[in-house]
C-alpha cells in the first residue's frame, strides 16, 4: 500500500525559499526556514515526556498561509455535508470491505486527513492509512486499516434504521500512538496493525470485547495517568506563535516528529497528536535523558524533506501538494 503521497492541487501551490542563521540553542536545516528549539523550559516536559517545539520563520509562514484554511478531520466530522461511511458498493455486490472507506464532502471546506487519524463507528473502528486532501464537492474511497478486530455490525443503537444501513462513522478519536502509526506507515500490514493495537491497549489496561483501540477511553488508573499528561501539556506551545511542529521524546527514546507547513494547522492538530504520544509515554520505561545531538538528528532527517527535491525515506514521510509540503513526519 502506498504510504507517501504527492498530491497536486493548483489552488494550494506554495513556494518555500526562506532560511535563517542558527540562533543560540536552536538547530536549523538549511533553506527550509525550520528551526528546532532546544533550550530548557519546564513547560515542555512532564514526567518522562519532553516536547521540542519546531518553529518556522516569518517568510515560510507567509508563503504557506493558505494552509490555515484547511479543516482537520476532527473538524470535518462535525461539519454538515461531510461524512465517512463503509465503502459504498456501486454494483450489486455487498461484500465486506475492511481496508476501504468512502469519504463524501458536500461542504464548501477542504478537509485534510492525517495518516494515523482514528475514526469510530461504522462496522468497526478504523485508522487512516495515508495523508490526503478531500476537496469540496467530492466523493471517493480511501485506504484504511481496522483497529477493532472483533466487530462487524453497527454499534450505534440510537441511530435510525436508515443511518444504521449507511454505517456512517459517528466520531473522531485521535491520532493513533506511534506504535500503531509505524505499523500503518512502515508495514502496510493489517496483521501488524492489529498486533500494534493489542500491544498499546494491553499496556494501558484497555481490553475490550472487540479489541478496539478506542477502548483507551475506558476509565482506569492508566487513563487517569494519561489525562494528567494531557492536562499539563494543554496549550503549552501557544506562547510560541511560530510553532509548526514538535519532536516528542520519552527519556532517551524519540517517539516521533511531526511538522506542518503552517502554525495554525499545527495548533489544530496538536491535541490529537499529543494524545498518541502520551499513550506511548505513559506506559514506557524510559528514564534516561536523550542527548541534544540525538534529538537534532531526528529533527534533521524529517525537516530535510522540506527541500522540494528531497524524497521520502523508510523512516521519514512527506505529504506534499505539487512540489510543496504540508506535513513532514517520522515513521
Amino acid at each position: 500500500m502506498k504510504k507517501d503521497i504527492l498530491f497536486s492541487a493548483a489552488a494550494f501551490l506554495l513556494f518555500i525559499t526562506a532560511c535563517k542563521n542558527d540562533p543560540a540553542q536552536v538547530s536549523s536545516v538549511s533553506k527550509t526556514g525550520l528551526q528546532l528549539m532546544t533550550e530548557a523550559n519546564p513547560a515542555w516536559q512532564y514526567e518522562n515526556l519532553r516536547l521540542y517545539p519546531i518553529v518556522a520563520d516569518a517568510a515560510l509562514q507567509a508563503e504557506q498561509k493558505n494552509l490555515s484554511g484547511l479543516k482537520t478531520l476532527a473538524e470535518g466530522m462535525k461539519m454538515q455535508g461531510f461524512r465517512i461511511t463503509e465503502q459504498k458498493q456501486f454494483g450489486r455486490t455487498d461484500e465486506r470491505t475492511y481496508n476501504l472507506l468512502t469519504v463524501q464532502n458536500k461542504s464548501q471546506d477542504t478537509v485534510y486527513i492525517l495518516s494515523g487519524d482514528v475514526v469510530t463507528g461504522g462496522k468497526q473502528d478504523r485508522v487512516i492509512a495515508q495523508d490526503q486532501i478531500v476537496m469540496p464537492g467530492t466523493v471517493r474511497n480511501m485506504d484504511v486499516f481496522c483497529v477493532e478486530k472483533g466487530r462487524w455490525s453497527s454499534n450505534d443503537t440510537l441511530a435510525t434504521p436508515s443511518k444504521q444501513k449507511l454505517y456512517a462513522f459517528s466520531g473522531y478519536y485521535s491520532v493513533a500512538s506511534p506504535t500503531v502509526r509505524q505499523a500503518v506507515q512502515r508495514t502496510g500490514s493489517q496483521q501488524e496493525v492489529w498486533a500494534a493495537v493489542a500491544r498499546v491497549t494491553e499496556a494501558n489496561g484497555a481490553s475490550s470485547s472487540t479489541s478496539t483501540y478506542a477502548a483507551l477511553e475506558t476509565a482506569n488508573e492508566q487513563k487517569a495517568k494519561r489525562d494528567a499528561y494531557l492536562r499539563f501539556f494543554d496549550g503549552k506551545l501557544d506562547a510560541e506563535p511560530q510553532v509548526v511542529g514538535m519532536v516528542a521524546v520519552c527519556g532517551d527514546q524519540i517517539l516521533g516528529v511531526d511538522i506542518f507547513g503552517n502554525s495554525d494547522l499545527f495548533r489544530r492538530e496538536y491535541s490529537s497528536l499529543l494524545h498518541g504520544y502520551v499513550t506511548e509515554a505513559a506506559t514506557a520505561q524510559c528514564e534516561k535523558q536523550a542527548d541534544e545531538s540525538t534529538v537534532r538528528r531526528a529533527f534533521g532527517k524529517v525537516a530535510a524533506l522540506a527541500d522540494p527535491n528531497a524524497k521520502p525515506t523508510d523512516t521519514a514521510g512527506k505529504f506534499a501538494m505539487g512540489t510543496n509540503w504540508v506535513h513532514l513526519f517520522s515513521k
